[in-house]
């Protein structure tokens, strides 16, 4: 069993060890990682994701002669090396209306996670830390349904976590007439609600049943 996928407890994604689980399948060489380390050490933003960090690095990808290691493949690498699905979040097919309410922004922006869709069998959340549990039983407990995990980029879950509960918060807010709006959860029709709206409550710590 890998450093990474240690089953005992929470383990968040650490840099040397996706470096050494990169040499050893031989996807950047040793001195790569070497230099990888070193540059994280004197990081100027040592709370980004460590694949975030490393897709910054532009390092050659020695299985894809002539192509990067940037987010998407790195993000496509940790889901298949966890064994858990890779998703591609598109505002464009997510229900704001219906995801925002599984829970708070302050829950998900704290667990580094985001719903991405609904339905009475399952929710599935977005992650980029496959490997950190201690949320699920929590929300499982109050959603009363089971959760379907998936491995996002973390970029992508860092924005629409921020736009999602925005624009929940801009059509909660709306008047009447907009909120008849007809489609109201499509996140194309919302984005002019929310533009120029602030930033969800982040002291907002409670989980929010869907009942």
């Amino acid at each position: 069993m890998s450093a990474i996928a240690s089953p005992s407890a929470d383990r968040w994604l650490d840099l040397g060890d996706i470096l050494r689980e990169l040499v050893s399948q031989q996807r950047i060489d040793q001195q790569t990682a070497e230099q990888c380390l070193l540059l994280r050490r004197g990081s100027a933003n040592p709370q980004q994701h460590p694949l975030e960090f490393l897709a910054a690095q532009s390092v050659d990808d020695l299985s894809r002669p002539g192509r990067k290691l940037d987010l998407d493949s790195l993000t496509r690498w940790l889901a298949e090396y966890s064994g858990q699905p890779f998703y591609r979040i598109d505002p464009l097919k997510v229900d704001v209306a219906s995801v925002t309410p599984l829970m708070s922004y302050a829950f998900a922006q704290r667990n580094k996670i985001l719903a991405v869709a609904v339905s009475p069998e399952e929710v599935t959340v977005a992650s980029a830390q496959p490997f950190v549990h201690s949320w699920e039983s929590n929300l499982t407990h109050v959603l009363q349904r089971p959760i379907k995990r998936v491995v996002a980029s973390p970029a992508d879950i860092t924005r629409y976590t921020q736009e999602f509960f925005r624009l929940a918060r801009s059509v909660t807010g709306a008047s009447a007439v907009e909120q008849k709006t007809s489609g109201v959860g499509n996140f194309e029709q919302l984005v002019n609600l929310g533009a120029a709206d602030g930033e969800p409550d982040a002291n907002d710590a409670h989980i929010v049943n869907i009942a």
